[in-house]
Order: C-alpha cells, then sequence, then structure tokens
C-alpha cells in the first residue's frame, strides 16, 4: 500500500474524530478524549482494512463491480462491529450512548450500519476516488505511447520496402535518365527526412498532404504510365489538425491494392472538405475493388486503431466500393491548428 494511501486514510480518520467532537458535544456538552481516541482509532482500522480488501481484489483480478461490493460489505460489517463494541465499552471509556445504557441492539446495529456507510464514503473519497484518478492518468499515458508505438509501426513498415522499390528504380534511370534519377533521389530524402522527424504526434492536414505528395511523385515515377493522382483538398480543410501519416497507409494501399491492378492505369484521388465542426477525408481509387488482401491489410488496421485512440468513437472510418471506384472515408472532429 503506498504511503500516500495511508496519508489519505489518517486524514480521513481525523474527519470522522471532527464529527465525533461535534456528536460529543451535542450529547454531554463537554469535549472528552476517549470517545474521540476511539473513533479516530475505529475508523483508521476501518479504512485500512477496507483498502486490504479493495487491493486483494484488483490482485486477485476481480471486477470493480465485485470487489466495490465486497468492500461495501465490510465496511457496514465493521460498522455494526465497532457500535457494539462501543456500546460495551460505553461506560468505561465514556462514550456517548445513544438512547442511554437501555438503548437495544435493533437500534446499535442500525446506527453502526450507518456508520459503516458513512467509513465507506470517507473510504471512496480518501483512496477510491485518488485511485481512479492514477489509473485514469495512467491510461492516457498508455494512449499516448500507444499512439507513439504505432506511428513508429507505421514508419517501419513505410521505410524498407518502399525504400528499396525506389533505390531500385533509381538504379534504372541512372543510365536512362539521369536528372530524373536525381530528382527521385532528392524526393526521396525529403521524404525519408520527414518521416523520421520526431515531431509531435499531431499535424496539419496541409502538412500530411505535402509529405504525400512527395510520396505520390516517387510513385509516379517509379509506376511511370500506369498511376496518376488527383488532389482536391478544400481550403477550409487544409489547417485542421490530424494524426501524422494518417492517410499514407490508406494511400498506399489504394496504389497497391486498387490502382495498379488495372491493365490500362489507375488513378488515386485525396479529397478534403469540411462541414461545420467535422472533416471528411476521401482516399479513391479506380482500381477493381477491394478483396481479401486489402481487408486484411496492416495499414488498415493501423489507421483503425489510432482513430479509436485518439478520438475515442467520435471518428469514423469505413470502406466501400461503387461506381467502379473504391473509396476510403474518414470523418473526424476538426481541431483547429494552434
Amino acid at each position: 500500500m503506498a504511503r500516500s494511501t495511508h496519508l489519505a486514510i489518517a486524514a480521513a480518520a481525523l474527519v470522522a474524530g471532527a464529527f465525533e467532537v461535534a456528536h460529543t458535544l451535542a450529547w454531554q456538552a463537554r469535549l472528552a478524549p476517549a470517545p474521540l481516541a476511539y473513533e479516530v482509532a475505529g475508523m483508521a482500522i476501518e479504512l485500512e482494512a477496507l483498502t486490504a480488501v479493495f487491493d486483494h481484489g484488483l490482485h486477485h483480478r476481480r471486477s470493480a463491480t465485485w470487489s466495490f461490493s465486497l468492500v461495501g460489505l465490510v465496511a457496514v460489517s465493521l460498522g455494526i462491529a465497532n457500535a457494539f463494541a462501543g456500546w460495551a465499552l460505553g461506560g468505561a471509556l465514556d462514550l456517548p450512548l445513544v438512547g442511554g445504557t437501555a438503548s437495544g441492539a435493533a437500534v446499535v446495529t442500525q446506527l453502526g450500519g450507518f456508520d459503516g456507510l458513512v467509513g465507506l464514503g470517507l473510504w471512496a473519497v480518501a483512496v477510491l476516488v485518488p485511485h481512479a484518478v492514477r489509473d485514469a492518468a495512467a491510461a492516457r499515458e498508455a494512449d499516448r505511447l500507444r499512439n507513439a508505438a504505432e506511428l513508429a509501426r507505421l514508419r517501419a513498415n513505410l521505410q524498407p520496402h518502399f525504400l528499396l522499390n525506389t533505390l531500385s528504380t533509381v538504379a534504372g534511370l541512372v543510365g536512362e535518365d539521369p536528372r530524373e534519377a536525381r530528382d527521385l533521389i532528392g524526393a526521396l530524402g525529403d521524404l525519408l527526412r520527414d518521416a523520421l522527424e520526431d515531431s509531435e504526434e499531431m499535424q496539419t492536414l496541409d502538412a500530411e498532404v505535402s509529405w504525400l505528395q512527395r510520396y505520390a511523385k516517387i510513385l509516379e515515377i517509379r509506376h511511370r504510365g500506369q498511376l496518376a493522382f488527383r488532389w482536391d483538398i478544400a481550403p477550409a480543410a487544409r489547417p485542421v489538425r490530424v494524426p501524422r501519416l494518417l492517410l499514407q497507409p490508406l494511400v498506399e494501399n489504394a496504389v497497391k491494392h486498387g490502382a495498379l491492378r488495372r491493365d490500362d492505369g489507375g488513378e488515386v484521388c485525396v479529397r478534403a472538405r469540411v462541414d461545420g465542426a467535422r472533416m471528411t477525408c476521401i482516399v479513391e481509387d479506380n482500381g477493381p475493388g477491394p478483396g481479401e488482401p486489402r481487408d486484411g491489410a496492416r495499414g488498415i488496421a493501423l489507421v483503425t486503431r489510432r482513430l479509436a485512440l485518439r478520438y475515442d468513437g467520435v471518428a469514423a472510418f469505413r470502406i466501400e466500393a461503387a461506381g467502379g471506384l473504391t473509396r476510403a472515408t474518414i470523418d473526424l472532429p476538426v481541431e483547429a491548428s494552434t
């Protein structure tokens, strides 16, 4: 159990002691040290016990509902036990007795149950709420790390085969067209420098499209006459912030499993529009349509995962075929560049 938890329990026990002081003054019109010490010690023991029960449930991977229900049962039981102990020791410790010495077991049980619920409330404030806050912070940090890991995986997926294929194209162009080979090397250098840059996870769509256009230029040179790109990006969409390399897997998928599968040359169109507080990005190709390889592509899974991590269910992603076109659509909330 963390030191901070013990300190929180001690503070909660002192709060219970303050209530006992008010109770004693109301009943006896004087401040007696014994009731105060009894209440503070009893509450501290109860809260420590509740924390131990809760930790036991976490250690054995019990559900939150199961753990809290058990804690509640223990709290009420300890409250009743403490009430009966106080009833039995009332004379010796100068404790205020409810209804005098004639208080019945039923009354003591009711008051003990109430005190147990009060203890449960103090425990929730002192232990459960900070625990939930820490868990939420840890979850946010885990999401941040998963985002970074997904981006790293995306970069790793991009670099090896793309780099090797591009270098193979450069080798073929050295003798045939040295100038274009130099241009291709320059474009590849710019592309990889941007991809490897250790910047924040979000960037403007304008920056994303600029990177994609360099990527597309290399693909058009590599597949001369077989592939063409069109860009239709609304001005209002350019400053919207999106996760870095979000669209790259969709473009790669549209090229590999769509446009390049056409015998007479294929085309990939990238579009983006803003409608109120939402932006829609579309990557469309005129290939023969989605098939099993496309549906199982790792890049598609990465896009789905990154949207889920970043937007927590408020972004949508779908792939559909209609009118001889295959369309990958991302719909997400607008995040303006600051």
